[in-house]
């Protein structure tokens, strides 16, 4: 690795106007935040947008609350941006706390961690309507091409039936968080549930 080029961000730096470099790209980025945005912008492209308007990066339920009243149809729960806070929790830790605050609202979907078909089931048994995708294509199209991206997504379509088999479940609507193994912690006494994402 020493001896090779430098990496960049090959899809940005030479096709963003005045990007050519790690440097001129880290000033881009950070033109690119509007630190005066607030939740009254939401409600205006509302008024503008009759179609869907889904949000990412909900962490928490007061933004997701907000979300809801600014007029959003869904939220897509996503550590995405605040990953790199060292003490960011996981998408899946606040899903099920998210999804009970609005999920009789909008739509609550996760995005974070989904690697199988086993995980979108976990997501799901928490509350989620839908969940998204990333790396697990990303590998698909690298070594495969969009016929990578078909068999990644067919993968995890099989993963997700044969889980649901499993847990003796045929329909989706028909998950909760029942089929998630309840576990007792030895120091306290209290149950709390073994979820990985």
């Amino acid at each position: 690795m020493l001896g090779t080029k430098r990496r960049g961000f090959g899809n940005i730096v030479g096709h963003v106007e005045g990007v050519k470099d790690m440097q001129s790209l880290s000033e881009w980025t950070s033109r690119q935040f509007d630190p005066s945005l607030t939740w009254d912008d939401v409600t205006w492209m509302r008024q503008l947008w009759d179609g869907p308007l889904i949000l990412k990066g909900i962490m928490d339920v007061e933004d997701a609350r907000l979300a809801a009243s600014s007029g959003a149809d869904a939220v897509v729960v996503s550590n995405h941006g605040g990953r790199q806070l060292d003490g960011a929790p996981s998408s899946i830790e606040v899903l099920e706390e998210i999804v009970g605050a609005v999920g009789d609202r909008i739509e609550v979907w996760m995005d974070g961690g989904i690697n199988s078909g086993q995980d979108v089931l976990k997501t799901c048994a928490l509350g989620a309507r839908g969940t998204m995708i990333g790396r697990s294509y990303a590998y698909g199209v690298g070594a495969m091409g969009e016929a990578g991206v078909t068999r990644c997504l067919q993968l995890i379509a099989r993963e997700l039936d044969l889980s649901m088999a499993f847990c003796g479940k045929t329909r989706l609507d028909d998950v909760n968080r029942s089929i998630l193994w309840p576990t007792t912690s030895s120091a306290s006494g209290s149950a709390s549930t073994t979820v990985t994402g």
